[in-house]
């Protein structure tokens, strides 16, 4: 198994006034870190529901905030495995700011796997499980 980690840099249009990163960017930094962990792979993530001929909406989201992100501040977002089900799988993430590795937040995406053509739920294709039991599993 092993650990996927994306950095960021935090952007001036992420932040508020204070400097602080508006809070539902934090949702985008989970999403930025698992397209960038499907590239991994040596696929798109576009080209890689095409090519499954999948969709992946998420069922759940849910994030805890510990601490502030600021302008400037270098994240590391951390990818792992929770639940793997024959239509569905859970993604968590945690996102350090370095260089101490203080945990800001940490949170989850429950992923379905459905089918393009009729958006009904079918089994997660081979290939994305074998990507799936690549990372480490979550605590």
């Amino acid at each position: 198994m092993g650990r996927f980690t994306h950095q960021h840099r935090v952007r001036w249009p992420e932040v508020d006034l204070a400097g602080v990163v508006y809070f539902a960017h934090f949702v985008n930094y989970f999403e930025a870190a698992e397209t960038e962990w499907v590239r991994s792979h040596g696929i798109e993530y576009g080209e890689m529901l095409e090519t499954f001929g999948i969709c992946m909406p998420r069922a759940s989201i849910h994030c805890d905030y510990h601490a502030p992100a600021r302008l400037d501040d270098l994240l590391d977002i951390e990818v792992r495995r929770g639940r793997l089900g024959d239509t569905s799988f859970t993604l968590a993430f945690e996102i350090f700011a370095e260089p101490e590795k203080r945990c800001l937040a940490d949170g989850t995406f429950v992923i379905v796997t459905v089918s393009r053509s009729t958006f009904r739920p079918i089994r997660i294709p081979d290939k994305l499980r074998e990507m799936l039991e690549t990372l480490n599993v979550a605590e």
